[in-house]
């Protein structure tokens, strides 16, 4: 970090150089302009008056108002009755616009954030100017009364990202999670994605599910669906909205459309594409559209987006599954003469190499018709589907003690260096070729019922539905290594040496067969939701302002299907011996930088083992296991609300509650007392009022303090209600239990920030509570399963939490300003939480999985009229991934820093070439096993720099 801002010093110092020349009258420059362009430029002379400036060179006319306007905080804007010019700091002027509705025009309409819910808008005012799209958002922000976060426009696509998590970067308080590399979930207000709630105009959407390995998501939103430059507006509010259903404890992720017909102008926007990754020559093509029409009349307009995407990604990584202390693991995996409380090994030990082929295709439609001058009418439909094709190589060794020695680090109280003597060992490959498609329609209207009466009535009606699926089975294939000897020596973070005595190289290094297997999932996940909402407002600078109105239904469907099939043990034996028809090399040589060693090649199963000796696996009807492992959910919700506004002079009031009723109902199976599946077929009633009081008080123009308070419920992840029972496959027994009785959790949380705004610079403190009852937490348990005594782990609503933290964030416009770039501005902000405890009734105290102490994001941009730099570094200190209340120690994701650089060249207003750059410093990402005295390498994980060229082409 140091480095950085040596350089950002050195940079800024040199770029601060500017050469001397005559000046001239703004005001008399812009008169010529407006005469040489033939174009009405609409300005306050007061706001004006007294400024100076160079002659400008530029050949066009937004390339001139963007040298003279910017570096004095002043912004333009493009409107039907001409060019109107405005402080930065604020929106267009009360003069301006009342100069242009004495003119009958139609002025672009912005996103707006109140106590209502916000209308879809257009961002394209805000694309392509990243100091307009900052102080824009700036000031949304704080005319809102209660805790919220803006990305507009150049906020979003102006920065790198791959997807909409990694936009989301930008704003404060918000941090990811990354599978594979990739963004995937969000995390906000100390909590982990499953406290988060995504909507898109206000209304849920259905999630895709992980399939390949059953790791089942639920509410967690999956972000992997959306391509970074899909929205232009975002609105993320931190607390709850009365206005908004019911959901989050942390925050509420709102995603707003464009609205058509806030264009003024036809256009089409063509990307092309081509990414690479590190040390591949393939390159992944992309491509965009976007493009927008309105009828002569102006009441019809349609808009439409198109993204095709092409990626290729390689992930290689050391992984263990399971360690325990070694007085409590089974006795096979027991080491003599080693301390009970050392952390040793109960599950495989295994090199990883993951290739992944996607491709992901987005389709987005907007269609809206003002059919009178108080009624329009608004649909939406919106598509992704996207194939993912996986080919797993995998060499595991399992660390059982027998013929091996172990020596212990007494520095982490673990085993790190291990000598397998005669190993048991196996290589594996497993092929899946997976679709997610996910498909969401809305329609809904906006009527006035009297032009007189300031009432405004929304009805509404959203389907959103996700498909998760194997496309074709699961297959997997694990071939035996014969016996020799294996040397694996682990460091903190690091593997120093995994490698056997024989050539792996070679057949005769294999000695058979010991599983060949074949599954398939399939997650339907389906919400709707209609009603309606109304906002009545009226100006006056004393007493109530707004008053809201509304009501939703919303059905929620979860269906989860899994069957899995496999070659029996005496099937196996009849296979052909193993010969070159059965392994080929890997394609890839195993390469990372936490490997301090080179990595032998080693064979794997052919891909067709299946099919060249016409083995056929095929599912038949469900087994008890499959039953087991498939469940439905059902959450049915009926919900009020009613919030209004209200002004005092220098304090406005915010204030409003909801009523929400759930009615959950689960299907399945689980073991009966006696040892038989049973099916199960349970249902809930949760009702709860949700009260929110907001509190904004601006003592000066630039100062403002706001206080909050409001109750909010988070409900179950499905899976935590599924009724299964499940129990591992190896090294340690431990099983799970669902449990479809859970409640929501039920958190009150409290806020109080402090703001101060300037032209230039911008900052706040955040300071935050949560108190959480009902919260979800593991209980132990024992349980008898075909003879065998497992120690059980249930979730139940038996633990209370307390989390909070503080926040600081600033916006700086730099003031350094050259003949070389117009603007620059560093962003910033940083998270810390200070307490985030569980307690349970049983007597327990717990970290709260999924927060990091530390998170932070620091974002510099430089731009001239032709080119434009920006990095963007993002922060996450370790943070607990899993408890596990059995002999197995908990999970830890270790420290996380990422960064990303893009560089754009504006060949004209209609062409652009940018570069980015994506994790560029390659860090590894790395995960820990630890107890409160020992700690061992669980897993680590390196995906490599992907680099992304993008041509822009505006028609």
């Amino acid at each position: 970090m140091l480095r950085i801002s040596s350089f950002l010093c050195v940079a800024l110092s040199i770029f601060s150089i500017a050469a001397d020349a005559a000046t001239a009258s703004l005001i008399e420059q812009l008169t010529d302009l407006s005469k040489r362009f033939s174009t009405a430029i609409i300005y306050n002379t007061s706001l004006l008056a007294g400024i100076t400036i160079e002659p400008s060179t530029q050949t066009t006319l937004e390339q001139t108002l963007d040298l003279w306007l910017t570096p004095r905080q002043l912004s333009w804007q493009k409107t039907a009755s001409g060019i109107v010019i405005f402080q930065t700091a604020t929106s267009v002027p009360a003069t301006a616009i009342s100069i242009l509705e004495t003119n009958n025009t139609q002025v672009i309409e912005e996103v707006t954030v109140t106590e209502s819910l916000p209308t879809p808008s257009n961002g394209d005012a805000y694309n392509h100017n990243y100091q307009q799209a900052i102080n824009y958002a700036q000031q949304i922000k704080s005319n809102y009364v209660g805790q919220s976060e803006i990305a507009i426009g150049a906020m979003l696509n102006q920065l790198p990202a791959e997807n909409l998590a990694e936009a989301l970067q930008a704003v404060p308080g918000i941090s990811i999670t990354r599978d594979r590399g990739e963004a995937l979930n969000i995390n906000a207000m100390g909590l982990g994605a499953e406290y988060q709630l995504t909507l898109f105009n206000g209304h849920r959407l259905a999630n895709t599910e992980n399939v390949r390995n059953s790791n089942q998501y639920g509410q967690q939103h999956r972000f992997d669906i959306f391509s970074a430059g899909l929205f232009s507006n975002i609105a993320v509010y931190k607390t709850t909205n009365s206005s908004l259903p019911s959901g989050a404890v942390g925050a509420t992720v709102n995603l707003l459309s464009d609205d058509p017909l806030a264009y003024q102008d036809n256009n089409l926007q063509v990307m092309l594409t081509t990414a690479a990754l590190e040390g591949e020559q393939n390159l992944q093509p992309s491509f965009g559209l976007t493009g927008n029409a309105k009828t002569a009349d102006g009441d019809l307009a349609v808009m439409v987006k198109m993204n095709y995407e092409n990626r290729l990604q390689r992930q290689f990584q050391f992984e263990t599954w399971h360690w325990g202390e070694n007085g409590g693991a089974p006795q096979p995996y027991q080491w003599p003469d080693i301390n009970k409380n050392i952390l040793v090994p109960t599950d495989g030990l295994a090199l990883t190499i993951e290739n992944e082929d996607r491709t992901r295709a987005t389709y987005y439609g907007a269609l809206a018709w003002q059919a009178t001058e108080r009624l329009k009418l608004n649909t939406l439909w919106f598509r992704s589907d996207t194939d993912f094709s996986f080919d797993e190589h995998r060499i595991s060794i399992n660390p059982q003690s027998q013929s091996a020695q172990a020596q212990v680090n007494d520095e982490n109280n673990s085993l790190n260096q291990f000598v397998f003597n005669d190993v048991n060992a196996k290589t594996s490959r497993e092929e899946s070729n997976l679709y997610y498609a996910n498909q969401t329609i809305q329609v809904d209207a906006n009527w006035q019922p009297s032009a007189h009466l300031p009432l405004t009535l929304s009805p509404f009606y959203s389907s959103s539905k996700a498909n998760s699926k194997t496309k074709e089975p699961i297959s997997r294939v694990h071939g035996a290594i014969s016996p020799m000897q294996a040397n694996v020596v682990l460091q903190n973070k690091s593997v120093d040496s995994f490698n056997f005595a024989g050539n792996l190289g070679l057949v005769s290094s294999y000695s058979h067969i010991n599983q060949m297997s074949k599954r398939t999932i399939n997650v339907l996940n389906e919400v709707d939701e209609w009603g309606i909402d109304s906002h009545w407002s009226r100006e006056n600078y004393w007493g109530l302002q707004a008053l809201d109105i509304g009501f939703l239904h919303s059905t929620q469907n979860y269906d989860y299907t899994r069957k899995d099939i496999s070659l029996s043990p005496s099937a196996l034996e009849q296979l052909p011996n193993l010969d070159g028809r059965w392994l080929e090399p890997i394609t890839n040589k195993f390469s990372a930088e936490f490997i301090n060693a080179d990595v032998q090649p080693w064979l794997i199963p052919k891909s067709d083992l299946f099919q060249l000796y016409d083995i056929d696996l095929s599912f038949a009807e469900m087994s008890d296991s499959d039953r087991l492992n498939s469940y439905k959910v059902r959450f049915v919700s009926k919900e009020g609300y009613i919030s209004s506004k209200w002004q005092f002079e220098q304090v406005t009031l915010s204030t409003g509650l909801r009523y929400s009723n759930t009615l959950s109902e689960t299907k399945g199976s689980q073991h009966a007392t006696t040892g038989e599946l049973a099916p199960i077929n349970s249902s809930n009633n949760d009702s709860t009022w949700l009260p929110t009081v907001n509190l904004k008080w601006q003592p000066s123009q630039f100062w403002q303090w706001r206080a909050g308070f409001s109750r909010s419920l988070n409900r179950p992840n499905y899976s935590d209600l599924n009724p299964k029972l499940h129990v591992n496959s190896g090294g340690l027994p431990y099983a799970e239990l669902g449990n479809p009785n859970l409640q929501p959790v039920i958190a009150n949380t409290s806020t109080l920030s402090v703001n101060w705004q300037q032209p230039s610079v911008s900052a706040q403190l955040l300071g935050f509570n949560h108190h959480m009852n009902n919260f979800i937490v593991e209980q132990a348990a024992s349980f008898n399963y075909q003879g065998q005594h497992y120690n059980s782990l249930q979730r139940t609503n038996d633990g209370q939490a307390q989390v909070n933290g503080l926040q600081a964030s600033s916006q700086w416009q730099l003031p350094q300003y050259s003949q070389w770039f117009l603007q620059s501005q560093l962003s910033a902000s940083i998270t810390h939480i200070n307490k985030a405890d569980v307690s349970t009734l049983a007597g327990n105290h717990l970290k709260v999985a999924g927060v990091s102490d530390w998170t932070g994001n620091l974002r510099f941009l430089v731009s001239d009229d032709k080119w434009q730099a920006a990095f963007n570094i993002n922060y996450r200190s370790d943070f607990l991934e899993q408890h596990d209340i059995s002999n197995n120690a908990n999970s830890y994701v270790e420290g996380y820093t990422s960064t990303d650089l893009s560089f754009s060249w504006f060949y004209s207003a209609n062409a652009s070439l940018r570069l980015d750059l994506f994790n560029a410093t390659n860090e590894t990402l790395t995960r820990t096993a630890k107890t409160d005295g020992a700690s061992s390498l669980l897993k680590a994980e390196e995906f490599g720099r992907r680099v992304v060229v993008s041509l822009s082409l505006r028609i």
